[in-house]
């Protein structure tokens, strides 16, 4: 082991964990769709405990990007260690003209924007379904993974589902269903473009949750990022 430690929950922490040998990854939940990881993996909390348990020297997180339970979680447990931290954090998608975004600052502001009796995809993880309640649409929300669930709204169902999509996919999908709306967290990156460009074919509007704010702290947005800033604070 190298003392390197990186926090899952994203492509790009696989990716790291590739081009780094000698790594070890925490997930702080196990993955819906198993990777094949180069390295040691383990699942559960961050805490000082699990890095200490892990020997890790420098913490590089790379959850989800919309996971700020545990972007939070990785830097105070590398504080309290004095441990050397970075985050790798993707951009966020970034709207054209040829888009009908409305930006949202969270996900409970979807049911002023989207209208009662709307169908609407929902792309944003089981994380928001307590935030969608007061929607009066259709909702259809995606769950990658095993097809059992009942969705708890009070209209709705899930949309099961295994990537990757493609653009075709994705507007057959909405035709199918009859979408009106899009409801997306920004998640960025290339695997869950597709249905924003399906929206865009089909001119659907679509309601994007901002990012939350994420701790302050070293961060870099790309895996070349990330391989530079290790080079520089060696183990």
């Amino acid at each position: 082991m190298n003392g390197i430690v990186i926090i899952g929950g994203s492509i790009e922490a696989f990716l790291l964990a590739r081009a780094v040998p000698g790594v070890r990854v925490i997930l702080p939940v196990a993955e819906r769709v198993a990777r094949r990881w180069p390295c040691p993996v383990d699942v559960g909390a961050i805490t000082p405990d699990e890095l200490l348990d892990a020997g890790a020297r420098v913490v590089v997180e790379a959850a989800h990007p919309c996971d700020i339970g545990t972007a939070g979680a990785a830097v105070k447990a590398a504080r309290d260690l004095g441990l050397g931290h970075l985050q790798l954090v993707r951009p966020p998608w970034r709207a054209t003209r040829r888009d009908l975004w409305v930006q949202l600052r969270e996900a409970r502001q979807a049911a002023a924007v989207i209208p009662e009796g709307a169908r609407v995809f929902v792309a944003t993880g089981g994380e928001a379904l307590t935030e969608l309640r007061a929607l009066r649409a259709e909702v259809l929300m995606r769950r990658i993974g095993e097809a059992s669930g009942t969705l708890p709204l009070r209209k709705g169902r899930f949309l099961f589902g295994r990537g990757p999509f493609t653009v075709t996919d994705e507007v057959r999908l909405l035709r199918k269903e009859r979408i009106d709306w899009l409801l997306v967290s920004n998640a960025g990156g290339a695997g869950g473009w597709p249905k924003l460009a399906a929206a865009r074919a089909q001119r659907l509007p679509v309601a994007m949750i901002d990012r939350p704010r994420r701790p302050c702290g070293p961060r870099v947005s790309t895996v070349k990022e990330a391989l530079t800033w290790l080079s520089a604070h060696p183990v």
